[in-house]
């Protein structure tokens, strides 16, 4: 049986390399107004630059030769002269990008206002990735440093390739690796790097970081695995994930053998419609754990941890709410059923304006649902999900020092978790919708939020409908807004009967990373939607990125690897390195940067670890 290379099923396939294709971009109202093409706008005003600063050197010269002040401080101090363009002069553009226009005096370029907390891990009392993009914003990738020139230094399994058989549309074929998204966590333990992840051979696999080998017995399932497990934020020794097998599970690691304490059927709910996979990869916040499934509901849990009198964990979890996440109007607007929920929640939590958690289906609708009546803000949570205590406004605030150096251990994370935990919602507690917006396509991608709960959403172009051309394939929303939530969007044409992105965006400063599946890889300011810069890439890039030390980290279809350094937002970023999977494969899933090291799976069979020699 070989495996399949680039092809996650059906149409979805690796069709080969196209070549890039010019954008159309709309712009909605964006605040702070269009960069566009710095370096041509300064070109142009050359000159004028020149001339100002000449003239501005005479006057000052004149002025400090009356006064005898230090000329040369002073003017250095005080005589920049910049430009920018205007959002309303935005009418067409170059790859993408705003045209130069009217030269004004531009604002000093600072990185958006931002809380460090809301761009941190999750979990603050230990160290580790613990969820796909680490923390309940999609916001946080690993930590480093980035390896300078990285090698395999294992590889797993060491004998046969992972693969098995499953079907899809009725058809049955071989899966091989891991693919989307399939990121995989890292959990520091007792001084011991632990890396676990879900595979296409029917397995979530438990591997000691350092040469691969196994700490705990593989768990085996009914089905594939395709999304990314979660390995639980608060200490508790817990692994969360779903399956093709119908069932999304909860399982203890405290055993000899990982043992499953709860599993949810995808079946178990009235009027299922499309299927019965789990994609989504869970957000667990005080006791809460939010999730989505193919069969198109949208599940709150509360998960009520704990550890039996012999000091093993527990847990009896609750369904608190099973929302369908459609209805007739959806159906009719997009002229099927394909309304599966594939991408991962996204929570905010907010005190003043309320909390929320947003995610997307396959027919294009984006939800917000008002989370209150959990109490998450009030029991001291920060914004993106820290536990209370862990984080002030600003910053994020260590544990004391434990087992691995960086925080409390993993049991003291779980003793303070279950003493700061908020009460169970009151019987009959609503979790109304607070915020919808349709983006006229299949939206896999999982939702980013900013420090300010703006929406960062990329949707897939399959359908054609006139709503995706108008909306676009990536774009921002701000849910707080009265009216037209869109602030701008960019498109992504189809080419092959197909566009737009699979891959979650990076947010990382002012910039958004995404690569197409059209074979671009973009870097989009996050503020007005500009294309600052654009790479060729493979077609079939459905790879989020992850962004560490300024090093933007993606992988492809061809099986490479590939770094950039994105130190300076505005350059189109020159490659550091790139990498190669050894005998080729598809790079689908989200490689864990962790303390020197690159833990990915390919679609060749195999998971590696790369770092320095």
């Amino acid at each position: 049986m070989t495996p399949n290379r680039g092809d996650t099923g059906g149409s979805r396939g690796h069709r080969g390399r196209l070549d890039p294709e010019e954008p159309y971009t709309i712009y909605r109202g964006g605040r702070g107004g269009l960069r566009g093409t710095r370096r041509a706008v300064r070109l142009a005003a050359l000159s004028a630059a020149i001339l100002l600063i000449v003239a501005a050197l005479a006057a000052a010269a004149a002025f400090f030769a009356l006064r005898g002040g230090r000329g040369e401080d002073s003017l250095a101090a005080g005589a920049s002269t910049t430009t920018s363009t205007s959002l309303a002069d935005a009418t067409s553009a170059d790859a993408g990008r705003g045209p130069s226009t009217t030269l004004e005096p531009e604002p000093a370029e600072e990185p958006p206002p931002g809380d460090p907390a809301e761009f941190a891990p999750i979990n603050t009392s230990f160290a580790g990735l613990t969820m796909f993009r680490g923390n309940s914003h999609r916001s946080y990738y690993g930590e480093g440093p980035v390896p300078r020139a990285p090698r395999v230094l294992w590889r797993f399994p060491e004998g046969g390739a992972m693969s098995s058989s499953s079907s899809e549309g009725g058809e049955s074929r071989i899966w091989a690796g891991t693919g989307w998204t399939g990121q995989p966590v890292v959990w520091e333990q007792d001084g011991t790097t632990r890396v676990m992840f879900g595979a296409y051979d029917r397995a979530v696999h438990f591997l000691d970081a350092a040469d691969g080998s196994r700490f705990l017995p593989d768990l085996p399932t009914g089905d594939l695995i395709k999304g990314s497990v979660v390995v639980d934020p608060d200490g508790y020794p817990l692994l969360y994930f779903g399956s093709r097998d119908n069932y999304f599970r909860v399982v203890a690691l405290d055993r000899a053998e990982p043992e499953v304490l709860w599993k949810l059927n995808a079946a178990s709910v009235p009027s299922p419609v499309w299927n019965n996979d789990w994609d989504s990869s869970a957000v667990i916040v005080g006791d809460y754990l939010f999730e989505g499934g193919e069969n198109s509901y949208f599940f709150i849990v509360r998960l009520n941890r704990g550890f039996d009198a012999s000091g093993k964990v527990t847990a009896a979890p609750e369904v608190v709410l099973a929302y369908p996440a459609y209805d007739q109007e959806l159906f009719s607007a997009i002229g099927d059923r394909t309304v599966s929920i594939e991408n991962s929640p996204a929570v905010h939590l907010d005190p003043v304006r309320g909390d929320r958690v947003y995610f997307a289906n396959g027919g294009g609708r984006v939800l917000g649902l008002d989370i209150n009546a959990l109490g998450l803000s009030a029991a001291g949570y920060g914004p993106a999900g820290q536990a209370p205590g862990s984080w002030e406004r600003g910053v994020v605030v260590p544990g004391p020092p434990g087992a691995d150096g960086v925080g409390e251990s993993a049991g003291s994370g779980a003793a303070a978790a279950a003493s700061s935990s908020p009460p169970p919602p009151a019987p009959g507690a609503e979790f109304p919708v607070a915020f919808k917006f349709w983006g006229g396509d299949d939206i896999d991608a999982s939702i980013v939020l900013d420090d300010e709960g703006m929406l960062y959403v990329a949707s897939e172009l399959e359908r054609m409908l006139p709503r995706a051309k108008e909306v676009g394939q990536l774009f921002k929303l701000d849910p707080y807004r009265e009216g037209d939530p869109l602030v701008w969007s960019v498109a992504d044409p189809a080419r092959g009967g197909k566009g737009g992105m699979w891959a979650t965006p990076a947010l990382h400063g002012e910039m958004l990373y995404v690569p197409t599946h059209t074979g671009r890889l973009l870097g989009v300011d996050r503020r007005d939607g500009t294309i600052v810069w654009e790479k060729p890439f493979t077609p079939h890039a459905w790879g989020s990125a992850a962004v560490v030390d300024d090093t933007l980290i993606v992988g492809d279809t061809d099986g490479w690897i590939h770094a950039y350094d994105i130190t300076d937002a505005a350059l189109d970023p020159p490659e550091i390195w790139k990498v190669s999977v050894p005998g080729g494969g598809a790079v689908e899933s989200t490689p864990a940067v962790w303390r020197g090291r690159i833990y990915v799976g390919s679609r060749n069979g195999y998971f590696y670890c790369f770092g320095d020699e």
